[in-house]
């Protein structure tokens, strides 16, 4: 219910962008899990600023961390960042994961450059 209220036609606008909002950014920006102590509308608000910088500069998400700190709230720490990285690895063995990063490989111009320096060097 908290986060039909703040799905304004505006807001859904630039959730649904080119500015990818992941689903804990907004339920973070509804329900202040990580006790920001930030009113409502101001956790909107941010979220809106940071959808709009963030389009601006060419960017394509607003991470959940990125977020927090943008309302001075408590990070949490990410599953992914607590994995061993032999665990991340294991992750691509699943088609789902292994399509995301050839999509953002192809799609990104600088991860582009970075695969292609390493194959070559």
């Amino acid at each position: 219910m908290a986060l039909a209220r703040w799905f304004s036609p505006d807001m859904r606008a630039r959730i649904f962008a080119d500015v990818q909002v992941s689903y804990s950014v907004l339920r973070e920006a509804a329900c202040d899990y990580s006790r920001s102590g930030m009113p409502d509308h101001q956790r909107w608000d941010a979220l809106r600023s940071l959808i709009d910088t963030a389009a601006e500069q060419g960017l394509r998400r607003v991470t959940a961390s990125e977020y927090r700190s943008a309302i001075g709230s408590r990070q949490i720490p990410n599953q992914a960042s607590a994995m061993p990285a032999e665990a991340v690895v294991r992750q691509l063995e699943r088609p789902d994961v292994w399509q995301a990063v050839v999509d953002y490989i192809v799609t990104d111009p600088a991860s582009r450059r970075e695969v292609l320096l390493r194959l070559s060097a």
